[in-house]
């Protein structure tokens, strides 16, 4: 179900505007894989919900999401799986259990006795959530759009150059009144990158319905015009260059630590 993969992220403070959210580090992995000849998404999902049991009987904060993919171009995975812990203490008590106590634990108690999910590759990566608005959680959607983008930072770009720049951006969002609905983190690979990571960060934005999604396009002609005239646009450029977006379908099974 999984394989060892380390995240080892140092925690930064950022000073962020009163007035927005907070922006906050966490520790992720992905693994790209494809369904078992025979099997089906759903025989994923369920597998992959049984490992819930496992993490509350051991009191451990773990979470999951299964990324399918929508608008993605070519795309030679079925599935993305990604895990992702608070922090570095719950990560390592986490995957201490898997390795010590989750086999004697899925051999009395599981009721599979195969993977429906060949993982290829996998990458780790810390997670620095950066900006969004929430709405509220009873009109959050299952199945979400998730938008990707890879990055590369400029000779004059840094991170904290576009944390600083996702707080003020926020701030303006939220005077507009008709952006809610989204989350926005940035990915940094750690461990795990191959010759096919030619990025520096990854950004990922999520929306929590469909709903919120198809009112934010509709504010974008407004939101565009705030971009240019408040200089967001070509202050982002400065720090950072993206190329093309790709969308999934994001499915948020758990999250033991809530």
């Amino acid at each position: 179900m999984k394989k060892i993969i380390l995240l080892i992220v140092t925690i930064f403070s950022f000073e962020v505007l009163a007035q927005t959210s907070e922006q906050y580090t966490y520790r992720t992995e992905f693994f790209f894989g494809n369904i078992e000849e025979g099997k089906t998404y759903n025989d994923v999902h369920k597998q992959q919900m049984e490992y819930l049991k496992f993490l509350k009987a051991n009191d451990l904060k773990y979470g999951r999401t299964l990324f399918q993919p929508i608008w993605a171009g070519e795309y030679e995975y079925d599935i993305i799986a990604s895990g992702f812990w608070p922090d570095g203490q719950e990560q390592y008590k986490e995957w201490g259990a898997y390795m010590n106590k989750y086999p004697a634990w899925a051999a009395e108690n599981s009721e599979y006795d195969s993977e429906a999910f060949e993982i290829e590759r996998s990458i780790s990566m810390r997670g620095v959530r950066a900006r969004g608005i929430r709405i509220p959680g009873e009109e959050y959607e299952r199945f979400k759009f998730v938008d990707f983008q890879q990055c590369n930072f400029t000779s004059e770009g840094n991170l904290q150059n576009l944390l600083a720049w996702a707080a003020e951006v926020e701030a303006m969002e939220i005077e507009m009144g008709n952006r809610a609905g989204y989350g926005e983190h940035y990915l940094l690979p750690y461990r795990g990158a191959d010759e096919n990571v030619t990025y520096d960060f990854v950004i990922m934005r999520h929306y929590y319905s469909a709903e919120a999604r198809s009112n934010i396009v509709a504010s974008w002609p407004q939101y565009r015009d705030m971009m240019i005239e408040k200089g967001y646009r070509d202050e982002f450029r400065k720090n950072a260059s993206c190329g093309a977006m790709s969308t999934f379908q994001g499915d948020w099974l758990y999250n033991s630590a809530n």
